[in-house]
Parts: C-alpha cells; sequence; structure tokens
C-alpha cells in the first residue's frame, strides 16, 4: 500500500496544478478557436458552423481597424515611455539611496500602480472636464483657450496614454530599482578609480548588468500595455470619440460582452493571440541574445 502511495504521489501533487493549466488556460483557448468558427449569439440557442467568415468580416471592419491602429500607436508610444522614464527615475532614486528622502519620493512615485483603474479614470475625468477641469484652469491662468482633453478626437488618445503610464510605470521603476541596488558597488568603486565618468559607468558597465531584468521589463510590459489600457479607456472614454482611443482589447470586449457576438468576438481573441505569441517569440529571438547572465 505504501509502496502503491509512493509511485502515485508525484501525479497527485502535480495532477491539480496541471489540471488548473488544462481548464483555465487551453479550455478556453481551445474554446475561442472553435467559437470563432461558428455564427452565435449569447441570446440565442442557434449556432450554426460559418467557417472562417468570422475572421473576413473582422478584417473588413472599420471599427477593428481602427483599434488595431490605435494600439500600435499606443505601443509606440507607452512601451518606450515605461521602459526609459522608470530607468531615468530609477537612476535618481538610486542616486539618493543613503537618504531618507529616498523612501518618501519611491512611496509616492509607486502609489499609482496600487490605485484602482476606475479610481485613476475617474480622478483624472476630474482633471481633464473641459468646463471645469484644473488643467483648463491652468491654461486659462497662462492666458491660453481651453482643450477638451480627452472628448477631443485628435487628443484622446494621448490622454489614455498620459493616464496610463501615471497608472502602471511604478512597476518598472521598482525593477530598475531593484537591479542597480544588486549591483556590485566594487565596480563601481573601480571604474572611478580609472577615471570613469557616470554616463561611461552606466552604458559600458552597469546597463550590461542589468539586460536580464531589461528584457524581462521589455517583454512584461508589451503584455502590460494591451492590458492596462483597457481599464483606462472603459472609464476614461469608453472608446470615444468615434473609436479615435479603442484598442484592439477594448473591441474584443465590447464585441463579447457588451454586443454578445462571441463568434466574432473570438475570432479577436484568436487574432491577438496569435499576435502575441508572434511579438513574444521575436522579443525571445532578438533580445535574448543581447542578455548578460552573471
Amino acid at each position: 500500500m505504501r509502496l502503491k502511495f509512493r509511485s502515485l504521489a508525484p501525479y497527485l501533487f502535480v495532477g491539480p496544478a496541471v489540471l488548473s493549466v488544462a481548464v483555465f488556460l487551453y479550455g478556453p483557448l481551445i474554446a475561442s478557436v472553435l467559437l470563432s468558427l461558428v455564427d452565435w449569439n449569447l441570446l440565442s440557442s442557434d449556432i450554426r458552423f460559418i467557417g472562417p467568415d468570422n475572421y473576413t468580416s473582422v478584417l473588413e471592419n472599420a471599427d477593428f481597424r481602427l483599434s488595431a491602429w490605435n494600439t500600435l500607436l499606443y505601443c509606440v508610444v507607452l512601451i518606450p515611455a515605461e521602459i526609459i522614464l522608470p530607468l531615468i527615475l530609477a537612476l535618481m532614486l538610486h542616486s539618493v539611496r543613503k537618504s531618507p528622502v529616498q523612501a518618501i519620493y519611491r512611496s509616492s512615485l509607486f502609489l499609482p500602480t496600487i490605485v484602482a483603474f476606475s479610481v485613476a479614470g475617474v480622478a483624472w475625468s476630474w482633471l481633464f472636464n473641459p468646463v471645469n477641469g484644473l488643467l483648463n484652469e491652468i491654461l486659462g491662468f497662462f492666458g491660453l483657450p481651453p482643450s477638451r482633453w480627452h472628448t477631443d478626437p485628435d487628443l484622446a488618445l494621448l490622454c489614455v496614454c498620459v493616464v496610463t503610464f501615471w497608472k502602471t510605470f511604478g512597476l518598472n521603476m521598482l525593477l530598475w530599482l531593484a537591479a542597480l541596488a544588486n549591483l556590485p558597488p566594487v565596480l563601481r568603486e573601480a571604474s572611478q578609480l580609472d577615471g570613469a565618468s557616470a554616463r561611461l559607468h552606466f552604458f559600458t558597465i552597469s546597463l550590461p548588468l542589468m539586460t536580464p531584468t531589461a528584457f524581462f521589463i521589455s517583454v512584461t510590459t508589451f503584455f502590460h500595455v494591451l492590458d492596462d489600457i483597457v481599464g483606462v479607456i472603459d472609464v476614461l472614454t469608453h472608446g470615444g470619440p468615434a473609436g479615435r482611443s479603442s484598442s484592439i482589447v477594448y473591441y474584443l470586449w465590447q464585441q463579447g460582452l457588451q454586443f454578445f457576438q462571441f463568434g466574432p468576438a473570438s475570432a479577436v481573441a484568436v487574432i491577438i493571440i496569435v499576435l502575441v505569441l508572434a511579438i513574444t517569440w521575436l522579443q525571445f529571438r532578438i533580445g535574448e541574445k543581447r542578455v548578460h547572465y552573471r
């Protein structure tokens, strides 16, 4: 009996984890692929197989194309901003690591990260308010005309970028700060003895040693941008005006949970999965070769 339990023990311990992955990861993935091939509304019991028609209709849909273009713009603006600016802030905080003000600055800068998207969106909607918002009051103080901010089709996407960055940059800043704190101080002392400037020390010693952290941040920031902008869009602009601030993930949410069009929504989900896998593969293919593991 004891021998039989020992032979089954590995399967009993690993089984729940494997079952969870199968049910909550691969199960929805397979369901999305199957649903993308049928015409089905959640409110109807009629399910009809239509093959790849959902993909064709989605790719020809002007709203999806605009959402895809907006998503590209979000990535172009937010990914470099959420990698480089947190690094700069981390360098500034690291330079005052022996001062008690570092904890105050670090907590203050990280505080927006733990704020709920709904709270952040409501707070910024007050700041962006075209009638009596604080930002228009500041513009008026300097004699500038008021702006419509997130209700302006030309500024809505930029407003979502600002709020998303404010809400999410703190995590990357802490990761950079941890990487800087983990650098051996003897290297800094050696470079100072050799007369190396702070800039030369950073680009030739510190940054190459932090490439594992840089690679991790670059990969995860892409996922965060795709996911984080949805909460801001939903609270701040609802994808408007006229879809100018929507994204493909928000478009997916609208099709599936607002209009109950599960076929097109599943087709969009499969397209997003393929895009994410392809971009992640490229990131590993290109970036991992430049990572220096100590």
